[in-house]
């Protein structure tokens, strides 16, 4: 995961290693200055090799430049090493200061006909940026990336990279964090220094070099938080889930498509709707006459109380129709007003509806919402809904 030590050949030009003391240090460039000087000698690079030990001297004797040196070798090389004392802090996508960066890799595969396009992305982003992203990314391949030749084949292997490249813990991230830790140094900001070096050193766990050279650092900064500080985090779980999402949204629309187009083919019956449960029967008669068969009593869980009881005691809620049967195909027996006090009497098994007895006596069924619980109006003497 690390690269080397010395990117920029700074140590070998010195001809000592990273753990040399400033003395060492400084003996071995007074030699290799007077070796090197082009008045005695002759070599055509000479002054090229003079002037790289110059160089590498004014890095490493500093203990500050050569931390930065030593820090920025484990990740870059010498084809990208960027310029001491002047790096770019990379941002958001928003280019906000962000203490919960990381690199984001995916593969967009664009498909028609013959023609077959990767194009690989890498993104410096949030987490809440990087859903985004994620969920955009995985919507184009489901879509476009299976309708040319050799397609499919293509498009897998991308969706199987995106679903991997979630996890942030290679060499990109690492170089994120270490550079955005010596840029905010950099630039006296304490705070976030000290953040992204915490967030390197867990990547660099059981690099006992790089562990070292990271920790020294965090002891130049000199921050000591005033409370515990919670690390910014990433989920690659979540945005695998987001991969997910779209294919199972499709997997659905395709299968209530089918599911529909069965139904309507005839193919396949069913019913969505819950069948409701009734009490209401019919008797037909001589001459084909068909009436209300209103004998449902037997179906009915009745209750006992005496009349001074207040235990099934309602009143009506609003003014409700009342009718012969626990189904309003019996037809209305009568209508209340709002606040009637009625007693119920029995109630059917699915509790829907309610058995109540009025004033006279009478009886008949109402919708268990009609009721609310308690005394309404006052009763009448000799009722038979309540007496005292």
């Amino acid at each position: 995961m690390l690269r080397n030590y010395d990117a920029l050949g700074y140590y070998e030009i010195l001809g000592v290693r990273p753990d040399d003391d400033q003395e060492l240090i400084k003996r071995q460039y007074y030699k290799q200055a007077k070796f090197w000087h082009p008045d005695h000698n002759e070599a055509s690079d000479a002054l090229e090799k003079f002037q790289k030990v110059a160089v590498a001297y004014d890095v490493l004797k500093n203990k500050e430049t050569k931390l930065q040196y030593d820090l920025l070798s484990l990740i870059y090389n010498q084809h990208n090493f960027p310029p001491l004392g002047s790096l770019k802090i990379y941002k958001n996508q928003k280019n906000k200061d962000d203490p919960a960066l990381r690199v984001l890799k995916q593969r967009r595969v664009k498909a028609q006909g013959k023609n077959v396009a990767i194009y690989e992305s890498k993104d410096i982003c949030n987490i809440k940026e990087a859903r985004e992203m994620v969920f955009n990314t995985s919507l184009h391949n489901w879509l476009l990336g299976w309708w040319g030749k050799g397609a499919f084949r293509k498009n897998l292997a991308a969706l199987k990279f995106n679903y991997g490249a979630v996890y942030v813990d290679d060499n990109d991230n690492l170089q994120l964090m270490l550079h955005n830790a010596l840029a905010y140094a950099q630039e006296k900001n304490a705070e976030m220094a000290w953040i992204y070096a915490q967030q390197a050193l867990l990547l660099v766990a059981g690099n006992a070099y790089a562990e070292r050279l990271i920790n020294e650092f965090i002891q130049t900064l000199d921050y000591y938080p005033k409370a515990t500080v919670k690390l910014p985090y990433w989920s690659p779980s979540d945005l695998q889930f987001r991969q997910w999402f779209v294919p199972l949204v499709l997997a659905l629309l395709v299968f209530s498509a089918s599911i529909l187009a069965l139904q309507k083919n005839g193919w396949l019956k069913f019913n969505l709707v819950p069948k409701q449960e009734t009490f209401y029967e019919e008797r037909e008669y001589a001459g084909g006459v068909v009436v209300p068969y209103d004998m449902v009593d037997a179906k009915l869980i009745k209750v006992e109380d005496e009349m001074n009881s207040l235990k099934y005691i309602y009143n009506f809620s609003a003014d409700c129709l009342v009718y012969n049967g626990p189904d309003e195909r019996y037809g209305v027996f009568g209508k209340a007003i709002k606040k009637q006090t009625v007693r119920v009497v029995a109630y059917t098994v699915n509790k829907a509806w309610y058995k109540i007895i009025i004033d006279s006596g009478e009886t008949g069924f109402v919708r268990k919402q009609c009721l609310a619980k308690g005394m309404g109006n006052p009763v009448p003497n000799r009722s038979h809904v309540y007496q005292e």
